[in-house]
């Protein structure tokens, strides 16, 4: 019994050890494509010729860990912002810099979004040789852009680059790395600005006395038609006053150009008359103080009323 015991408890522990490296192994021999993600297995011993001899894979896959490896590659937009400021996202390089056609230095902080096509990942791992996709998008990638905006950005003028040229230079970045990277399998979803082309200190010193020259010639012109404005104004109000002055002179004169005309002898004669008439009707019959002269034509200077 006693030589019987530990034989047993050796071989029960030779079944554990087996049954254990065989879990590691088994665990290696299986691999899991994550969802969102492609694969491909590659023979390690170098007897795939090209990228038709390198299967995709999806899902669970089988592999022999001593002779194959499975890479895994996002098949979903990948975004990336180049740029001097911190906040505005991962990025492991700076903004661009390049020269416009007059050799001023500019700077671009680069917003680009990408995604690989899954039955293109073969030739992309032919070209690359790994799966760390960071690596493609902060060197290759990086590269072509720079590349793009150094080519592109030399045919404008920092004014029309920041101006009414601003679309086409966006679009032609875009369609030259679109070119270079599209024989890999890669898609440009999104290129732009994330932020506004920044100068050399000197030059955008230089911009900004320019649009306050701008803003104050504008500012002169616009106080120069006020001032027009207002002295049309006070003409017009002094020409109107001076037709009303002699509108109002001419009605005067022909005024009293007629009331002369009509003063005939007959018609002081009469108002001579209604005078005294009206003075006879409030007499109240006692004889007057003072009388008038013969030469007064007997008209009563005083008469007490009734």
């Amino acid at each position: 019994m006693s030589e019987k015991g530990p034989a047993g408890i050796s071989k029960l522990l030779l079944i554990v050890v087996v049954l254990i490296i065989g879990a590691i192994l088994f665990a290696k021999c299986i691999h899991r494509i994550n969802p969102g993600y492609v694969g491909i297995r590659v023979n390690l011993a170098g007897s795939q010729r090209g990228v038709a001899d390198i299967p995709i894979v999806t899902g669970w896959v089988f592999v022999n860990p001593l002779t194959q490896q499975v890479f895994e590659y996002p098949t979903f937009i990948q975004t990336v912002v180049w740029s001097d400021v911190p906040h505005e996202g991962r990025h492991a390089k700076e903004a661009i810099s390049f020269n416009d056609s007059q050799q001023i230095t500019v700077k671009a902080s680069i917003n680009i979004s990408y995604s690989i096509d899954p039955m293109s990942v073969p030739a992309f791992y032919v070209q690359f040789r790994n799966d760390n996709i960071d690596l493609f998008t902060h060197g290759y990638l990086h590269t072509v852009t720079r590349d793009a905006i150094n080519l592109v950005g030399s045919k404008y003028t920092f004014d029309e680059l920041n101006g009414v040229k601003k679309g086409d230079f966006i679009q032609q970045i875009r369609d030259k790395i679109s070119e270079d990277i599209k024989q890999y399998g890669v898609n440009i979803t999104q290129f732009g600005f994330a932020e506004g082309l920044d100068p050399s200190p000197a030059v955008k010193a230089a911009i900004d006395a320019k649009l306050q020259a701008v803003q104050k010639a504008i500012q002169t012109e616009n106080e120069l038609r006020a001032s027009t404005a207002e002295g049309a104004k006070r003409v017009a109000i002094a020409e109107a006053e001076a037709k009303i002055k002699v509108l109002t002179a001419d009605s005067e004169a022909k005024a009293n150009e007629l009331l002369t005309k009509s003063l005939t002898p007959q018609l002081l004669e009469w108002r001579k008359l209604q005078i005294t008439a009206e003075a006879v009707a409030k007499w109240n019959g006692v004889r007057p103080t003072v009388e008038a002269g013969a030469g007064a034509g007997g008209l009563l200077l005083n008469i007490t009323p009734k």
